[in-house]
């Protein structure tokens, strides 16, 4: 990852030379879009009114890129909707300049999508739709981030950090979140598919009518088909994580679960196996969420009562997998 400083002093009129090299265009605009995780990305606007989106990295990253490069080239292939890779006028899918790597791609347009029964649909359809892919032999996609195993290993750290350091009202939670991490399971002897790992409203367009396209790729690869489903089910509450939620209508929410459902079995189904791993496929996201902001609440000496900001989403786990249940019984 490039750091702070790096960030702030790269110059813009180098990379707009680059782009000019590398892709033989005429830009209008160059603008740095904003990255909560330090990734510099760019709005690129070509003088003919289109645009792109330009991806920078260091040199030592470039396979970042490339997997994100295949998997999107991938997509084409298999006329999946998604980005598409711009090739340097030498047909490259990276350019690599110095200690610097520029990975293009098509700039999607579309409206961002409500939390409405209709969206859901569309969300659950193109979960669905990738889920049934296969990758072509000669691709072989990457791990999948964000997974059980790395992520409840870390909040199992996060926690042990603080073990000594608990006031002893704080004791039962600590305690509590010690016995939830270690009792949920990895499902790592579950089947693998390709699996987009942040599947909610606001990573999606409505691209044409009828249509979610999903955005941000980077954490995709293989994993369980139930990480993707649990955690498309849980923003059925109406907040994109980790927004505070107020409590939606049980009608209302229910209308959401069943449209999500409903799309993604256009495409494919959970098997028996899945289905079995859903509760803990819901859970472990959460889980982590709590675990980090008691550990945070504990080292700044604040209130460590368990917010509903978290805690809604992981109680509800087992309900929500049985209306799953219900619907591919």
């Amino acid at each position: 990852m490039i750091d702070r400083h790096s960030q702030q002093n790269f110059d813009q009129a180098i990379l707009l030379e680059l782009v000019k090299q590398y892709y033989r265009v005429q830009v209008d605009t160059l603008q740095q879009l904003p990255s909560a995780t330090g990734k510099l990305i760019y709005q690129v606007g070509l003088t003919d009114g289109t645009g792109w989106i330009l991806r920078l990295a260091p040199a030592h990253d470039q396979a970042m890129l490339g997997e994100l490069g295949q998997l999107l080239r991938f997509f084409e292939e298999a006329d999946y909707p998604a980005e598409r890779v711009i090739p340097t006028t030498e047909g490259a899918m990276l350019a690599t300049v110095g200690n610097r790597t520029l990975c293009m791609t098509t700039y999607l347009t579309g409206a961002p999508l409500d939390y409405s029964p209709t969206s859901f649909k569309m969300l659950g359809t193109a979960l669905g739709r990738l889920h049934a892919l296969k990758p072509a032999l000669t691709y072989t996609p990457p791990k999948a981030g964000m997974l059980p195993a790395g992520e409840l290993a870390f909040a199992r750290q996060q926690l042990t950090s603080i073990e000594h350091a608990v006031p002893h009202d704080a004791l039962t939670q600590y305690q509590w979140l010690d016995t939830a991490l270690r009792s949920i399971t990895y499902g790592s002897d579950l089947p693998v598919t390709l699996i987009h790992n942040d599947c909610h409203p606001a990573n999606a367009l409505l691209s044409s009518p009828g249509q979610a396209t999903l955005l941000d790729w980077e954490g995709a690869g293989m994993g369980p088909a139930s990480i993707d489903m649990g955690f498309l089910l849980t923003n059925c509450d109406g907040k994109v994580p980790w927004d505070p939620i107020t409590k939606a209508s049980s009608q209302a929410e229910d209308a959401l679960i069943r449209a999500a459902i409903e799309g993604y079995g256009l495409h494919h189904c959970l098997a028996p196996v899945e289905l079995d791993y859903l509760p803990d496929a819901i859970r472990f996201r959460s889980l982590v969420f709590g675990t980090v902001s008691f550990v945070q609440a504990i080292k700044q000496h604040k209130n460590t009562a368990f917010s509903q900001q978290w805690w809604r989403r992981y109680s509800s786990a087992e309900e929500i997998a049985e209306k799953v249940r219900m619907y591919f019984s």
